[in-house]
Order: C-alpha cells, then sequence, then structure tokens
C-alpha cells in the first residue's frame, strides 16, 4: 500500500466509517485506489510542470518540480479520495458546509467595489445572474449597493442573508 493509499484509508477511517466497513476488501481497494491516485499524480505533474528551461538552475528546477507535484496531489486527491459519508447526519452536513461556503463578507466587499467604480455595475442578465448564485432577489443586491455601508444592510437583512444561506445548502445535497 503506498502513501496515497494510507492516507486514503486514513481519510475514510474517520469520515466515512460506514463506506469502510461496507467494502468486500478494503486491503485490496486502499492499494489499487493508491496505484490510481500515484498514476493520476504523475501525468498531472508532467503536464503542469511542462519542460526544463536551459535557464533554469538546479533549485528552480526542483522547486518547479515539487510545487507540480503538490499540486498534482492536491487536484487528484480531491477528486478520487476526499470523501465524505453519505449517511452524514443533515445537522453534521450543514455544519461542515457552513465551514467552506464562500463567505457573505464577499457580498460586502462586490458592493463596495460597485460604490467605488459605478461604471463596473453588471448587466441586468449578469446582475440576475448573481442573485440567482447567491439565492437573493435582485433587489437585495440592488439594495446593497445602495446602502452605506453595505455591511449595515446586511445585518438589517439577516433573515434574507440566512434564508439563502438554506436554500444554497440545498441545493449543494441534491
Amino acid at each position: 500500500m503506498n502513501k496515497y493509499a494510507a492516507a486514503a484509508r486514513a481519510h475514510w477511517e474517520r469520515t466515512a466509517p460506514t463506506r469502510l466497513h461496507a467494502l468486500e476488501n478494503p486491503e485490496e481497494f486502499f492499494t489499487n485506489l493508491g496505484l490510481q491516485v500515484q498514476a493520476e499524480v504523475s501525468d498531472l505533474m508532467a503536464m503542469l510542470a511542462g519542460t526544463r528551461s536551459s535557464e533554469q538552475n538546479y533549485l528552480r528546477e526542483v522547486a518547479r518540480l515539487v510545487t507540480a507535484r503538490r499540486i498534482a496531489e492536491e487536484v487528484v486527491m480531491a477528486q478520487l479520495v476526499w470523501i465524505g459519508d453519505p449517511e452524514l447526519p443533515l445537522e453534521q452536513a450543514r455544519e461542515e458546509w457552513e465551514q467552506t461556503r464562500p463567505s457573505d463578507e464577499n457580498l460586502v466587499i462586490w458592493a463596495e467595489r460597485m460604490q467605488d467604480s459605478p461604471d463596473l455595475m453588471p448587466s441586468t442578465v449578469e446582475l440576475e445572474q448573481m442573485a440567482n448564485d447567491w439565492a437573493v432577489p435582485v433587489a437585495f443586491l440592488e439594495g446593497l449597493v445602495a446602502t452605506e455601508p453595505p455591511r449595515d444592510y446586511l445585518r438589517e437583512n439577516q433573515a434574507v442573508l440566512q434564508e439563502a444561506a438554506t436554500i444554497r445548502f440545498l441545493r449543494e445535497l441534491s
């Protein structure tokens, strides 16, 4: 079992014990998964690293290859290994989602940028798309931009933000 297989098994033991115990042959499963991860990391690393420049010294060459390997490992592990337990209770799933979701502070930053440069205000279609992405009404975004400071508007409309967060969470579940 290679280092990727060991990391995958340890992760599954913590986050998906039910799935782990349901495996018929965990040793074989993780050995094969580790080999698959290793192969995909090698392929992606080669693609990310590109070719060596004749102007690079040894240390820059090592840094380029190490960086490419780390990025490749992060991408492949995220795709193939880092899983959650599908039987995670709804409350725990929501807590997990809350920790990784985009912060409402991003809306404040966006509104402040629009106030500083009104010519950057998105078109109606872009505004409708942003409202859909954030699960808020277009009027909410317009009100956010119209209020100085925008943070006050968010505080006054906390119920809208909470409902929008619930909608976005439920979207991700389905």
